[in-house]
Formats: structure tokens, sequence, C-alpha cells
């Protein structure tokens, strides 16, 4: 640091320690910048006016009004209300820049994190910064995530801020960044207190109260709120949560999509059931498409028969494409060039036959003859039979035995009529996301390597589409 901050009792003082710093200065071959240089001389706290100080270099006027120092402005004391104008400002204007940018979801919550924040960090606890402003400084951050499609207006602030392992998207807020700050340097005037007289000082005025309020942590989560927390506690039964949050760290999806699946889980989308039934908007709280059952975000994502044909197959062949394609490509076989195109129904080498969507003759009827992907291994004699389904999250243990039970006729009649040896295997992702705690060990059992994050975030695409597309969601929104 090449700054320093001289204090005396008097002018003739001040005078003298600016003589020794600049001869000390020359010693080791530094030299004041005249320019960035001042002298305050000041009684009962209001500034007089001299004529400077002359030095080799110059004259060192009288400080006009204010100075800065490390990036504070000062003259007798802190200037508070400027420097959290300016703090905010500046914070704010860092904040627009990630958000224009073209950084995934994940990246732009970083880059709020270690670019805007430190403008944060730098005076918290130096300057006084009252909890209103705080939190207005907060809502100004939400607003500006809302305005470019990275935050639902009606989700959950709490989950905004939580880990993203635990479901959230891990922003760190002002509110935090403050508190943290300051409690860091009371307790190194605490600790360093009895060793220097300034720091003792310093401990004897502060606030006894102040220095000892602890924020209080809230009691409750976003997992305990009636609507927002419904989601999470329907899948908690029947899903591994960690691997069901795991598209979030994963999956570099866009910030808009992140903000509109979490909704999407949080109720905060203004479906018909929920105008009729919360905000008591409408009187009819039936599906605009089917007309039958409620729309809820589930009836929209997994159980609308109106989109089951054409929106639901989409997705569904999308989460299987991925699978089969790495089939594929473990067994050297040509695979069509996008990922859009439908697979041919039977690719083969002298290695493996992969069938797509494929039904069976056999000579004992079986009715569930047709299955998304069968894999026929030649050199291991061995059948791996595949089924796919993107059902209602809670619904996905139910699905995944449901799969086991439906193909193991089928399955024993392939292994009975091309003598080889096999094995059902269902891929069952949530619609929103969620997995079950056997989804890798059934993705093991196929051929390639197909990740669990791979088809969550391919599932999770396909409802993201199906949601736009059928609420006409306005805007962002």
């Amino acid at each position: 640091m090449d700054d320093i901050k001289l204090y005396a009792r008097n002018e003739r003082e001040i005078d003298s320690l600016i003589h020794t710093t600049r001869i000390y200065s020359d010693d080791i071959g530094m030299s004041f910048g005249l320019d960035k240089c001042g002298r305050m001389v000041s009684k009962r706290g209001k500034m007089i006016r001299t004529e400077g100080i002359d030095l080799p270099e110059g004259n060192m006027g009288d400080i006009q009004d204010s100075y800065k120092y490390l990036g504070i402005p000062q003259a007798n004391g802190n200037h508070e209300e400027a420097t959290k104008k300016s703090t905010t400002a500046k914070y704010l204007q860092r904040v627009r820049q990630v958000l224009k940018s073209q950084l995934n979801g994940k990246n732009k919550v970083r880059a709020i994190n270690m670019y805007a924040l430190p403008v944060i960090r730098y005076p918290a606890g130096i300057i006084n910064w009252p909890k209103e402003e705080i939190e207005a400084t907060d809502i100004k951050t939400r607003k500006l995530l809302t305005m470019h499609g990275g935050f639902h207006p009606k989700s959950s602030t709490q989950r905004l801020y939580t880990k993203r392992k635990e479901g959230g998207r891990v922003l760190v807020s002002v509110k935090t960044t403050v508190q943290d700050e300051t409690s860091k340097i009371r307790e190194y005037i605490r600790k360093m207190a009895p060793k220097d007289e300034l720091l003792s000082e310093c401990l004897r005025q502060q606030n006894p109260d102040e220095s000892a309020e602890e924020e209080e942590e809230e009691q409750t989560t976003w997992r305990d709120k009636p609507l927002h927390g419904m989601y999470h506690r329907q899948i908690e039964e029947v899903a591994d949560i960690k691997k069901s949050y795991q598209w979030l760290d994963n999956a570099g999806l866009t910030d808009s999509t992140e903000a509109l699946i979490m909704a999407a889980q949080e109720q905060a989308i203004s479906t018909r059931a929920i105008e009729a039934r919360i905000y008591q908007s409408r009187s009819d709280p039936r599906c605009r498409l089917c007309k039958e059952a409620p729309e809820t975000v589930q009836h929209i994502v997994a159980g609308c028969k109106m989109l089951a044909g054409s929106a639901y197959m989409e997705r569904h062949n999308q989460v299987a494409g991925i699978v089969y394609r790495n089939i594929c490509n473990q067994y050297g076989i040509e695979v069509p060039k996008s990922q859009w195109a439908i697979p041919q129904k039977v690719a083969e080498n002298n290695r493996a036959k992969v069938l797509w969507d494929f039904s069976f003759q056999t000579d004992k009827q079986i009715l569930a003859n047709q299955l998304d992907i069968v894999v026929v291994d030649k050199e291991q004699k061995r059948v791996v039979v595949i089924d796919v389904a993107i059902p209602a999250d809670a619904n996905i243990r139910k699905k995944e035995h449901e799969k086991l039970e439906k193909y193991q006729g089928l399955k024993e009649q392939l292994e009975r009529m091309w003598k080889v040896k096999g094995c059902v295997v269902p891929v069952v992702v949530g619609a929103l996301g969620a997995v079950t705690p056997k989804l890798g060990e059934w993705l093991q059992q196929i051929p390639g390597t197909t990740s669990e994050a791979s088809v969550q975030k391919s599932a999770v695409l396909g409802t993201s589409k199906i949601l736009r597309r059928t609420l006409k969601l306005p805007g962002l929104w």
C-alpha cells in the first residue's frame, strides 16, 4: 500500500510529520504525487483555510471539500451518504452488465457474487449501513433479475439465496455480505484491542448492543412454505433429492429457463387453478386445452391428454434420443446428424443391433410389445430392453416399477426366441427434473455412457418448451 494518512494534534505537528514522511520516501526512492495529496486543518469540527505547506516538489495545498482515502470519501469523518450512494450505483451497474451478458444462469449468478458484490463488501463494516437501505438494494437486485428474465416475480426469494445442491441458485445477498464483513471487522477489533491502543479506543466507543447483536436466522426455509415447498414435499418420499436438483449445477441452462422451471416447481406460475383458488381472479380452474382437470403445473407438464400425442412425445423422444445416440456411439453405429431427426427403426453392424420404437411379434400374445429402444449385443449374447418415461414428478417411482413389470413378459419371449440373456431398464425422469435413487444404476446397465444430468437436462428443456407454448407466457414470463 503506497497511501498513507497522517494525524496530528496541531498544524505544526502535521507539517513535521509530512516532512519526515517526505525524507523517508526519498530514501526508498518514492516521491509525493502532489496532485493526489492534500492537508486538512480543523478546529472544533470545522475546516480552517491555510496557505498549505511548501515542499521541494511544490506546494501541498488544503483539501477543498473532501478527499478519498482507500476509496472512501472523507473529511471530518467518513462521508457515509456519498459512499453508500456511489457504491450502490456501481454495484447495480455491474449487476446490469452481468445480466446483459451471454453467460448461462449459473455463471451469471457467480459473476454477480464475484464481480458486483465486492463493490459492496469493500466499504461494509467501515460505514454505517442501515438495514432498510440494505434490504432496498437486495430488492433492486431481484427486480433487475426479473426484468432480464432471470427470476420469476412470484418465486421464493429464500430459494434464490440457497445453495444449488439444495435446490437454490446460491446468489449472495447484499444483506449477508454487509453482515459478514461487519462481523469480521468487529471480531478483529475485539481480538487485537489488548495489543493496540487505537483499536482499544475503537472497541470502547462501539455500541455494546450493536456489537453483540446477532441477526436471527430465519427458522423457516422455502421448503416449509405452503405453496413454494409443495413440490419438494411431494418428491421427498420418492426421489433422490440431491440428484433431483443436480441439473441446477450441471446443465448449464440459461437464467430464464432456470427461473421458469423453479417457478413451476414452486407453483408460482399463474395457471388457471392458481388464479381460481389462490388469487380468486377466475371462477373456472379447468385446463384451457382439455377442459377436464384443474389446470395445475403438474397437469400441464405431464397430465393433459391434448398434449400427450405431440408435446409430450417430442420431449420423450428427445430424452430417448440421447440414450439411443450414446448406445450407437458405443458400438460404432452411425447416428442421425441432427438431434431432431427420428432414428431409423433398425440400425445394425457386426457388433450389435439397435431397434427404435419397434413392435415385436411373439409366439405368445403380449400386449406390451412395443419398446422405445432394444439393444442386441451379438458378442455378449445379451439383450437390453429400454423404455423411457417422463411422468409427473410425484409418480416417478411408481412409473419405474410399472415399466419393470410391464415388459418382463416381452423380455422373456426375446430371451427364448433369440437365445440370449436380457434385462429391462426403465429410464424415468420427472417432468420437472426429479429422479429416483436407482436411475444411475439403470443407466449403467445400458451400453455406452449416459449421465443422469444429460437426461435430466433434456427433460427439463422439453418441459420449459411445453410451459411457454401452453401458457403463452407474456414477455419473459
